[in-house]
């Protein structure tokens, strides 16, 4: 039978809210806490850009990019590359702030954060495993 290794265990609020929510730390100039979406739907993290502000980043001097949004439409974002602490984990990794006006979640996707760990859900028990990567 197969069988993985994971580093820690997390048991995640299991609210109204439908979703994974995380406590995440970002990091850049400044630093800030904020509550985040794990979505491994999502192809990036993305964040809104009061968060960049805040981490002392120009908005605008990031690597443009469009992302479709799920109601219909394009939101505009730009990457910036900062350090993402989640769980005790800490990693750099280039993610995305919006200014878009009906973004209001943030999002922890599969680059910038996920491709950096295994993840295991067990839902019906709200539990989340993160691990490493090995070689």
């Amino acid at each position: 039978m197969p069988s993985v290794d994971f580093d820690l265990e997390y048991t995640y609020p299991d609210d109204s809210t439908g979703g994974i929510v995380l406590s995440v730390e970002l990091e850049a100039e400044g630093s800030v806490r904020l509550l985040a979406h794990v979505d491994t739907g999502a192809a990036n993290c993305l964040f809104r850009s009061d968060y960049a502000d805040l981490l002392g980043l120009t908005l605008a001097d990031g690597v443009p990019m469009r992302f479709s949004a799920a109601g219909g439409g394009v939101i505009e974002a730009y990457g910036h590359t900062i350090t993402i602490k989640v769980l005790g984990q800490a990693v750099s990794s280039l993610v995305y702030f919006t200014d878009h006006p009906q973004f209001r979640r943030n999002v922890l996707g599969r680059q910038g954060w996920l491709h950096h760990f295994k993840l295991g859900l067990i839902v019906y028990d709200a539990k989340l495993y993160l691990g490493t990567r090995g070689p």
